[in-house]
């Protein structure tokens, strides 16, 4: 399988979003866990399921919280510091894509995602390879 023995944290509000992702990237063979974005605890279940391979983090949350500002919350803790943060959001790439590339985001890719390219593109981001698609 595709996703065999990787660790993927899923961070994504919309529980229809994170069951359509959880589910491709576990009939590839990923190991999931995931939070909808509450800060503390949000940490906590980080580092209870390290370690880990690649974090999937919407853009847009509630009470005015950003994917920005999580991502600069997961930098903050050393053992995240170089995991790969790939944004998967239905923002509109031609804004997001030049500020996700100058934080450092391992890459972007829009929704609805393609059930098919899914995996593949997040084995490209584990593989160091750049994946910028905005459909």
């Amino acid at each position: 399988m595709l996703l065999t023995e990787k660790r993927i944290f899923i961070i994504e509000d919309n529980i229809d979003n994170r069951i359509i992702i959880q589910v491709l990237l576990e009939q590839s063979g990923a190991q999931t866990s995931f939070e909808r974005w509450g800060g503390a605890d949000s940490i906590r279940r980080l580092h209870e399921f390290a370690p880990i391979d690649l974090i999937v983090l919407d853009l847009m949350f509630p009470n005015h919280v950003t994917g920005y500002d999580v991502f600069d919350r997961i930098r903050k803790e050393a053992e995240f510091a170089h995991v790969p943060i790939v944004a998967v959001s239905a923002s509109d790439p031609t804004t997001e894509i030049p500020r996700l590339r100058e934080k450092g985001f391992a890459g972007f890719i829009a929704k609805p995602v393609d059930y098919d390219l899914f995996p593949r593109q997040l084995v490209k981001i584990m593989n160091h390879e750049s994946v910028w698609h905005s459909k």
